[in-house]
């Protein structure tokens, strides 16, 4: 492990135009061995993780924003600094929760500088892996209990692109704390202690902001059951 800052730039965005990478194994164990590698500054090694979880950024920086341009801003920047602070990070195997965490500061940085409100655009073709977090937003459900996606229905497509649209809006009005706990559990399926970890806060924290989240999203999606 190296103690010097990493000077050479991450590559660029891309992963989420991909065939969802991070649907490999990912995880502590998975991630560690890269990790350790591209903390010795073996770029190729950061590129695999970044082919691995670019894409769940991606998602997660969209729901969080709103809106394509700023989520891939978001992305960009989140993986900029994660390259020049890696040796910072003491537990390899927490790389995930790391880096969402830097994903999640830095979308909080662009609500700032906005005025705290996510702004709205069309769902973007390439995020239908929302499918079921919309679906069960829109139920009540958590994410124990999403239905599978059907597959080549024009129609569906239509309809769960504007389920996910109505999703985004929804989460635009709520607090970026809330909407960051719902993104992470609904979307990112994190347990309620790696939300805690990611977001600073404590577990009871994050239940309770999990819990006023749910209870938003699932009062304003009511028209989609």
């Amino acid at each position: 492990m190296t103690g010097t800052e990493h000077s050479s730039a991450p590559p660029g965005l891309g992963a989420q135009q991909r065939a969802h990478p991070e649907r490999l194994a990912t995880g502590g164990g998975a991630d560690k061995h890269l990790v350790l590698r591209a903390q010795d500054g073996d770029l190729q090694a950061f590129e695999k993780l970044v082919g691995r979880y670019e894409g769940r950024l991606f998602r997660a920086a969209y729901m969080l924003v709103g809106n394509r341009h700023d989520a891939e801003d978001v992305v960009q920047d989140a993986l900029v600094l994660s390259w020049k602070r890696l040796h910072l990070l003491r537990e390899p195997e927490a790389f995930r929760g790391w880096l969402l965490r830097i994903c999640t500061n830095e979308a909080n940085s662009v609500l700032r500088r906005r005025g705290r409100r996510a702004t709205h655009s069309s769902a973007p073709e390439d995020l239908d892996a929302l499918e079921g977090a919309s679906a069960a937003a829109s139920r009540g459900d958590g994410i124990g209990t999403r239905r599978p996606a059907a597959q080549g229905d024009p129609s569906h497509s239509n309809e769960v692109n504007a389920q996910i649209a109505a999703l985004s809006e929804v989460l635009a009005r709520i607090s970026p704390e809330l909407r960051a706990c719902w993104t992470l559990r609904e979307v990112e399926e994190m347990s309620y202690k790696e939300i805690a970890q990611t977001l600073g806060v404590t577990e009871a924290t994050a239940r309770g902001r999990l819990a006023r989240a749910r209870a938003v999203v699932m009062e304003q999606m009511e028209a989609w059951r």
